[in-house]
């Protein structure tokens, strides 16, 4: 069997977990070989596929990637994207922190990873929400793939490959899922949700960006962007979150048989492309109904079909969704 070289750009929570993901299953082990992983604090080549264990180990007790070991240094993050082909590294998966107000420095990253051929994998939406076009068009004079699965929650179905989409909505943010199932289902208020959240490690201690409707945002307009051919900006998606507020909305909802969820949609309307992120009232018939906690799901509807998606939820979730990447990468 033929192993997939790969490089990591970013170690992070994201990096570090699918790096243990592809360790601890030997099957995936014989089919994915980390060869570099390149974080803040510098970049190194692995000599053999062991030195994951070591390298995860270090990082947890909070050692840079190039503080011990027997591990080659390549240099800064510019110079690590050049060195891949001679490493015969195939595809680049790249989780540095998400930078949604330029997509930087991520975005010339990848798009240098694109242009000299490499594949990349990504799960940082700021790329492509600031450059999204660049990216494309780096794939397609290179031939290198650009998958992004991981930036939107849901895969794109290949049903629909060809077709016109006229619609997608989507529940998309498991953060604002999981507060929004907690006030409905146990009778939380927003503040005691989200304190939750934050105990269970699924909202971050800064949770603005979940909670007013931008990480929707950003995931609604890369699919409306790739399936529709979308133009908005960020700044031009109508967006409103959630918060204490919502309660109101909540409490109508109970009162006719609804419940609430964040959703985000793009669709054509009086010849534009519309996009938008707010909370709904949803009933029993939508599919949305039964998407609870921080489960996602989204719906694609074309001239002559409506197909619906849902997102992997779970401790492995992203690690799982980055490997499937990694194979359509490379298929």
């Amino acid at each position: 069997m033929t192993s997939t070289r790969i490089a990591l750009l970013g170690f992070g929570n994201v990096g570090q977990a699918l790096a243990r993901y592809i360790f601890q299953r030997d099957e995936l082990a014989a089919r994915i070989d980390i060869a570099a992983v390149a974080d803040s604090s510098g970049a190194v080549l692995l000599d053999r596929p062991s030195q994951i264990g070591s390298l995860l180990s270090d990082k947890a007790q909070g050692r840079g990637l190039v503080e011990s070991g027997p591990r080659r240094s390549l240099g800064a993050r510019a110079e690590f994207i050049g060195a891949l082909p001679a490493l015969g590294v195939s595809v680049l998966v790249e989780s540095l922190p998400t930078n949604v107000t330029n997509g930087q420095p991520a975005l010339d990253l990848i798009r240098a990873a694109l242009l000299q051929g490499t594949s990349v994998v990504t799960v940082d939406k700021g790329p492509l929400v600031r450059g999204f076009d660049q990216l494309k068009e780096a794939a397609a004079a290179s031939g290198a793939r650009l998958e992004f699965t991981g930036t939107t929650g849901v895969a794109i179905p290949r049903e629909i490959s060809g077709r016109q989409v006229l619609e997608v909505r989507g529940v998309l943010n498991g953060t604002t899922n999981y507060i929004l199932t907690q006030m409905q289902e146990s009778r939380a208020g927003f503040e005691d949700a989200l304190r939750s959240a934050k105990q269970e490690g699924i909202a971050e201690p800064d949770p603005s960006l979940d909670v007013e409707g931008w990480d929707t945002a950003s995931k609604i307009l890369i699919l409306a962007r790739e399936l529709m051919g979308a133009t908005a900006s960020l700044e031009e998606v109508a967006r409103k979150g959630i918060g204490p507020e919502t309660g109101s909305l909540i409490e109508q909802g109970k009162r006719m048989g609804q419940i609430v969820r964040l959703v985000g949609r793009a669709r054509i309307w009086q010849g534009r492309i519309r996009v938008s992120v707010a909370p709904k009232l949803i009933g029993p018939e939508s599919p949305f109904y039964s998407v609870a906690g921080t489960s996602k799901a989204a719906a694609f509807r074309t001239g002559d079909a409506q197909l619906l998606v849902h997102g992997k939820s779970g401790r492995d979730s992203i690690a799982e969704t980055i490997v499937e990447d990694i194979i359509r990468a490379t298929a």
